[in-house]
């Protein structure tokens, strides 16, 4: 048996994306990849970024020209990634605190 589908709530903004089987999203969402059973919460921006299976980008996180990997999560208040410069990587399974900031080009592992 599959994944249910996405679901999109009424609150979600969703420009230029490619969104997966099993994706809750309620965040602003832009030019992004977003997989299996990822979770953007309302009040997440997520830009130019690809969001592995399983990621969860919580309420005030702001994720931009990055990847979170599988089982990630980006708490409420952390910054993942800048709009210009390399992109920003967070492992897998590794939870980025409120008030953390990834820089560009930087690999974050907890």
């Amino acid at each position: 048996m599959g994944m249910l589908p996405q679901y999109i709530s009424d609150s979600a903004q969703i420009d230029n994306c490619l969104v997966t089987d099993g994706c809750d999203i309620s965040g602003i969402c832009r030019h992004s990849v977003l997989s299996t059973g990822a979770v953007v919460e309302k009040g997440a921006v997520v830009e130019d970024a690809c969001i592995f299976p399983g990621a969860v980008i919580r309420s005030g996180a702001v994720v931009r020209r990055a990847i979170v990997a599988e089982n990630a999560e980006v708490c409420g208040g952390a910054e993942v990634g800048e709009m210009k410069g390399n992109i920003a990587v967070v492992g897998i399974g590794v939870k980025v605190p409120g008030g953390t900031a990834v820089k560009a080009g930087e690999q974050y592992e907890g």
